[in-house]
């Protein structure tokens, strides 16, 4: 599972202070505790000390916030998140199709943009990882020679990298990861459904939310069914 939260530059700071907010509200003594969802539900690591309601009511919050969010200029946020079936992609690296999938759509969100008379250049900022070499040999030639998907026209530098704990904007990412894994991986549409308006979508089709699959055709999925009926269904089904 992969995903990103794509904001305007001046945007950035609004939003992370607002989630900070909610954070010290809920949870006054415990300053700077990292947004990290599966811990935060499960109550493990440094969560195991907060109560469950406690730390339950903090991330049915932060989902709310993220899917009502705007900038004091009216922007929303756009969110992307990509699901891979593995079984429909043997011989391939899950990773490298996950990341090749999320740069392509968020570059031709971009480009839309830039369609439309509101150009815009890209800078990716995303947590520490093992990956991180593969990602930065691999971003260079998909802007030069192109993915299979296409070029990237939109990014400005490779992607940088930063300790996800002293970045709210980073938990948020994580925020909408652990909502997609929930929706494909145990079925449960609970805390996509707050934020599955706010996946990038244009013409009907929701290409901010990708599901990977063979099935792709007849799979109900929300973001598989907005390509058949150029719809993104209000409710998110169960499938």
């Amino acid at each position: 599972m992969l995903s990103g939260v794509a904001l305007h530059e001046e945007d950035c700071f609004p939003l992370a202070r607002s989630l900070e907010s909610i954070c010290r509200r809920h949870l006054p003594s415990e300053p700077g505790i990292e947004i990290h969802a599966s811990p935060m539900w499960s109550g493990r690591s440094e969560w195991a000390r907060i109560p469950t309601a406690k730390r339950h009511a903090l991330l049915g919050e932060l989902f709310r916030h993220l899917g009502t969010w705007t900038s004091a200029s009216g922007r929303a946020p756009r969110y992307f998140a990509v699901a891979v079936h593995k079984d429909s992609h043997r011989g391939r690296d899950i990773l490298e199709l996950a990341h090749e999938e999320i740069f392509a759509r968020f570059d031709t969100c971009l480009t839309r943009f830039h369609l439309s008379g509101d150009s815009h250049r890209s800078l990716v900022i995303a947590d520490e990882s093992s990956y991180e070499k593969l990602v930065q040999t691999l971003v260079p030639k998909w802007k030069t020679t192109g993915s299979r998907i296409g070029k990237l026209n939109s990014l400005v530098e490779v992607p940088l990298y930063v300790d996800s704990k002293n970045s709210r904007l980073v938990q948020a990412s994580d925020l909408v990861a652990w909502a997609t894994f929930q929706y494909y991986e145990h079925k449960n549409p609970r805390f996509i459904q707050t934020i599955n308006a706010r996946f990038d979508c244009d013409g009907g089709i929701q290409h901010g939310l990708a599901h990977l699959n063979r099935s792709h055709r007849t799979c109900q999925c929300v973001a598989c069914a907005s390509h058949r009926t150029l719809v993104v269904a209000s409710t998110v089904p169960v499938f």
